[in-house]
């Protein structure tokens, strides 16, 4: 059985770097305008949701495309939160080098372009690049053995890339976005 070393801190790392990575979440709403939308979801006595509303300008065909790349996506996520709060480093390397790698929501395919990347918005491509970008920088920083406090720090750049990618699907228009 693998012992890890919770330290105080390290638990104080891991707890600012959740920290970090909320406050980046409220700013990156905040910025788009929907700190009150969140604030009413906060209020809200139901369950948590399971996954995002589905944007209303959205054709139903771009939307299916997008939920099933994302179901993997949203698992590969999932082992990886798991993984940077036990500090697997080579966990966290394998699973952020298939984030930047493997799992490019509006990718271009060899030869073409993929029809969902001419849908999506110009604004959820620039935020796919910084994904892809962020994850590569938190790769890194797993396998040179960088401190704790930087694998946080490069978890939380990350994550900020999810939660403006969301807002963005969220409010997707045919036009550009404000």
């Amino acid at each position: 059985m693998r012992r890890y070393n919770l330290s105080r801190p390290r638990v104080l790392a891991l707890t600012a770097a959740i920290s970090l990575l909320l406050a980046g979440a409220r700013s990156v709403l905040d910025v788009r305008g929907l700190s009150s939308a969140a604030s009413a979801a906060e209020k809200r006595p139901s369950a948590p949701l399971r996954r995002l509303p589905a944007p209303a300008n959205a054709a139903a065909e771009a939307r299916a495309a997008l939920q099933s790349r994302m179901v993997q996506h949203g698992k590969t996520m999932s082992s990886l939160v798991n993984a940077v709060v036990l500090l697997d480093r080579p966990t966290i390397a394998t699973l952020a080098v298939r984030i930047a790698d493997e799992e490019v929501v509006g990718r271009a395919e060899a030869g073409g372009t993929d029809k969902l990347r001419q849908v999506l918005p110009s604004a959820f491509l620039g935020e796919q690049d910084a994904l892809k970008t962020a994850a590569r920088e938190l790769a890194k920083a797993a396998t040179e053995h960088q401190p704790d406090s930087a694998l946080a720090d490069k978890f939380a750049d990350l994550t900020r890339t999810c939660v403006s990618c969301h807002s963005i699907y969220v409010g997707w228009r045919t036009g550009p976005l404000p």
